[in-house]
């Protein structure tokens, strides 16, 4: 409901301490995830180089096991954390925001200690042919991510993204440093690296945290209980089933092939730092929007950051498809080359998820009734991507691994668009045809650049997909300028 409680320029303040608060955290979050997905990059690169497919492949399992088991307990209870802290501060004060951060603690720790217990009595089904120390990294690798994962969402929740850029950077050199002394003479401790750096950011995010003595837990009925348990199964049915896809690509597949899908999933790592950086920035400004009702600024942020997205996202995305052969036998060896096909479908995939960000966060951001819908969605999309796999992964090996994913990834990001457009008012009108026509060039381009093969091809392709994208869109890229300068002064706005 609008905010009919302020006065127009006390309103107007609002809307711009907002949209300050969302583009310093943008630009704080691009940092940190920069590094972040670099050096995630880094790391499999290094294994790819001096290891065999079979070993990356391995490797990269153990990390999407361990990853999948915190999107289900502590990235749950911290997108809860991003939610409700400045939510209940911006209707409670901050001793109720502290006694929701409290809990939210305590639910993570439990959870954790939960996942752990399982993974070690599954072991020998979900991690087969691994030796004992292997399973001992991945439970020491879900404690140390899921407790960065979790402090990072509550420096989030803070409005403390500078610190989390920070933290996020010294982190980063110590698992590089790391794993360069790993690879050359402990490779067999190859998680190591990871763990280090993951618990030293969370040990750091938890000391630099404001701290508030906890007043009385305020009054939510089951709102915060059903919001994490319905962010738990929206981030394992989301972003899990990214992880789940490698773990299907080295059961479904031939060692060649599973290393050649693993060498294309972290290659893509970077596609997330836009969308990403933009979600953890955008999530809590949301919530701190309805909590104040203040549903025109909402609209107004999601219908600028989706545009952002896709005028920034369409052409990296699409040329990245077209190269995503040579890049791969650059960075990993000419024995990762065949991943091209792979990759190309993992990037449009990527893109439906990065153009419907946003829209998951406004539905999140709202009550339970809205917030249940992307985890709903998601769920349907892993039903659909398990659907395609069993019908064609086995026949299309890496390439019906990477078909089942985009399968799911249009469901999941399509149904939140949606349903987030509709509800906030926005239409777009011809400007979602432009879209859709630069969509399908890029998808017809990329196609015959990894067709031919030729180096010539490749370069009109990139040339003609850059042409057509900027006939479609000359109006809305010089927009753009003026809306950035909007932002700029924007910024600071405290």
């Amino acid at each position: 409901m609008p905010n009919d409680t302020l006065p127009d320029s006390d309103a107007e303040s609002a809307r711009r301490r907002l949209t300050g608060r969302l583009v310093r955290g943008t630009l704080w979050s691009m940092l940190g995830i920069a590094a972040l997905g670099i050096t995630r990059l880094v790391y499999t690169a290094l294994i790819g180089r001096t290891g065999d497919p079979a070993r990356l492949a391995e490797v990269n399992s153990q990390v999407s096991l361990a990853f999948l088991a915190t999107f289900a307990t502590a990235a749950a209870t911290g997108a809860g954390a991003q939610k409700f802290l400045p939510l209940t501060a911006a209707r409670s004060g901050p001793a109720a925001a502290a006694a929701v951060r409290r809990k939210l603690t305590w639910w993570t720790v439990a959870a954790s200690g939960v996942v752990i217990v399982g993974l070690g009595l599954l072991a020998p089904e979900l991690l087969p042919g691994s030796a004992f120390s292997d399973v001992v990294w991945v439970c020491a690798l879900i404690a140390a991510y899921g407790a960065c994962s979790y402090t990072k969402s509550v420096l989030y929740g803070f409005h403390l993204p500078s610190r989390y850029a920070v933290l996020e950077l010294g982190a980063d050199v110590v698992i590089l440093v790391l794993t360069i002394a790993a690879v050359l003479w402990l490779p067999g401790m190859l998680l190591a690296p990871l763990v280090v750096g993951y618990a030293l950011f969370a040990i750091g995010a938890t000391v630099s945290t404001p701290r508030t003595r906890p007043g009385a837990m305020p009054s939510m009925g089951g709102e915060l209980g059903g919001f994490v348990a319905y962010t738990a199964l929206g981030i394992a049915a989301g972003q899990g089933f990214f992880q789940v896809s490698m773990l299907v690509a080295r059961h479904a597949t031939s060692a060649p092939e599973a290393g050649a899908y693993a060498a294309a999933m972290s290659l893509i790592g970077p596609a997330f730092f836009l969308p990403r950086a933009m979600a953890m920035a955008f999530f809590p400004a949301a919530a701190e929007a309805v909590g104040r009702g203040d549903t025109a600024a909402l609209a107004r942020h999601t219908d600028a950051v989706t545009r952002l997205l896709l005028l920034a996202a369409l052409p990296a995305f699409a040329v990245a498809a077209m190269v995503g052969g040579p890049v791969l036998r650059l960075v990993f060896g000419s024995g990762y080359g065949d991943g091209g096909t792979v990759f190309a479908i993992l990037v449009l995939a990527v893109f439906f998820y990065v153009v419907a960000v946003p829209s998951v966060n406004v539905l999140s951001a709202h009550d339970l009734a809205l917030a249940r819908i992307p985890p709903l969605a998601s769920t349907v999309g892993v039903v659909v991507g398990v659907a395609v796999w069993l019908t064609v992964g086995g026949r299309w090996g890496a390439g019906g691994v990477a078909v089942g994913y985009l399968a799911g990834m249009v469901v999941q990001a399509g149904v939140p668009v949606a349903v987030a457009f509709r509800r906030l008012g926005i239409r777009w009108g011809t400007r979602l045809l432009r879209y859709a026509a630069s969509t399908c060039a890029g998808i017809a381009l990329s196609t015959l650049a990894l067709v031919t093969g030729s180096p010539g091809m490749l370069a009109v392709c990139v040339g003609g997909f850059v042409l057509v994208f900027a006939l479609l869109h000359a109006r809305e890229i010089a927009g753009t300028v003026r809306l950035v300068r909007e932002l700029r002064t924007a910024a600071a706005h405290r």
